[in-house]
């Protein structure tokens, strides 16, 4: 009995000593990269062959690297049980909003579609539990800028490489969109590259050549991408650094600021409004913003059919297959989606799920305010930097409730990651540094 007991706790110590190794954390830290680097959409051009993706069918190639995806997250999620369960109680309006999503296909009007992207979701979300359950808000910030450094580095060489398939004709001049799938995508992504460079400048804790050189490509492919919401986006989340600073101010310093700040807004409001046809002319785009108006007069129109629960997940957008085609004849255009994400989380899972949604950037929101007034790190600025991002660039692209979605992934990710108490946990930050240190945890 003693024999089994000592067999026992050995082959428990070998397992823990294997989940702790150093060569186990660099296997978890590669496989988080390369999966958000997926789920950024990059080599999609490879993968698609020059075809566009079938809104009905999907990409079999595609839908055969996201099963292995899910398959390695749930594998790893079995191994580090404990520490998964140990955070689900983080976010509990996640959890609803997925079983809201995969119950969607009850009253779906495409179940089938609905219910295959509805697994895709919770997939999804199997990757960005794991991800916060294994990984601090800070290792996560490191592994985001390897990820972007590298699909910079990579669109880069494969433009200069094969510019054929590195840039794409785009109202009269060849825009880069390097190894994603269009110029718009190389534009949010290089935006959020050049954001977080920026906070790895001011770190001061990488070498310049690095964080400089990184910042400078991420900028210089923003620019070349040619896409201007992302540019706009960029400048506006850079303005934003002082306000956030100011939390960690006393009161007296935040009221100097933020009176200030309204009053300029006032001005500028005054100024801009009066001339805001010139100006949006001068970026390429009209009152409409080239349509989109327009386009949302209608799709509220089609939310208001299914108010509630809307049409299911994935349930409306399939092409003339489905409940958008009524919107395609009635417009001059055929969108793929609402350029808007809030209202296609509305159409996608109604008035309720978009509830969801919008309490749960409340909470994320409170908790990133918290998180900068605890933690001292210039890296501490991005999960509210991410959150703003999310807000400006949704209203006129769509990346909410995605799934295989890089930007979706983190929203759930931070989610799980903040402590409910103060928006951190600073003990597990301090103990879990490794991707720097090497350390094990």
């Amino acid at each position: 009995m003693q024999d089994v007991l000592i067999l026992e706790t050995r082959a428990s110590a070998m397992k823990k000593h294997y989940r702790e190794s150093k060569v186990f954390i660099r296997f978890e830290q590669v496989f988080i990269i390369i999966a958000l680097l997926l789920f950024s959409q990059a080599f999609f051009p490879f993968f698609q062959g020059g075809q566009p993706e079938n809104v009905v069918e999907g990409n079999a190639l595609l839908q055969l690297l996201w099963k292995i995806i899910y398959g390695v997250a749930f594998v790893l999620i079995l191994i580090q049980r404990k520490r998964v369960l140990a955070i689900l109680t983080r976010d509990k309006l996640s959890l609803l909003l997925l079983a809201l999503i995969m119950l969607s296909f009850l009253w779906s009007n495409a179940p089938d579609i609905t219910l295959r992207r509805s697994f895709a979701y919770f997939g999804t979300t199997l990757v960005a539990i794991y991800m916060a359950a294994r990984f601090t808000l800070r290792e996560q910030f490191l592994m985001v800028v390897w990820m972007l450094l590298g699909g910079a580095v990579c669109s880069l060489v494969i433009t200069l490489v094969l510019p054929d398939v590195g840039k794409m004709l785009h109202e009269g001049s060849m825009a880069w969109r390097g190894i994603y799938s269009h110029k718009n995508q190389l534009g949010r992504l290089m935006c959020l590259g050049a954001i977080v460079f920026f906070l790895v400048i001011m770190m001061k804790q990488w070498p310049r050549w690095i964080s400089w050189g990184g910042f400078l490509l991420c900028t210089s492919l923003l620019v070349l991408s040619e896409s201007r919401t992302a540019i706009v986006v960029f400048v506006v989340l850079l303005g934003c650094i002082p306000f956030l600073y100011s939390f960690r101010w006393n009161v007296y310093g935040q009221l100097l600021l933020w009176m200030s700040a309204t009053m300029l807004g006032v001005v500028f409001a005054l100024v801009v409004v009066p001339n805001a046809e010139v100006l949006l002319e001068s970026f390429g785009r009209d009152m409409t913003l080239t349509g989109r108006t327009e386009l949302w007069a209608t799709v509220i129109e089609m939310i208001r059919e299914h108010p509630w629960f809307g049409y299911g997940y994935s349930g409306f957008w399939l092409g003339w297959d489905g409940e958008s085609a009524y919107l395609w004849m009635v417009s001059n255009w055929n969108p793929p989606n609402s350029h808007n994400g809030f209202l296609d989380a509305a159409l996608d899972v109604g008035v309720v799920g978009l509830i969801m949604i919008l309490l749960s950037f409340f909470t994320r929101f409170i908790k990133a305010v918290q998180y900068i007034r605890t933690n001292q790190s210039w890296e501490s600025f991005w999960p509210m930097l991410f959150l703003l991002y999310m807000v400006a660039g949704n209203v006129t692209e769509t990346s909410l409730l995605d799934h295989n979605s890089f930007f979706w992934i983190l929203f759930i990710a931070f989610g799980f990651s903040f402590s409910n108490k103060n928006g951190s946990s600073k003990a597990r930050e301090q103990a879990m540094l490794t991707v720097e240190t090497g350390g094990r945890r």
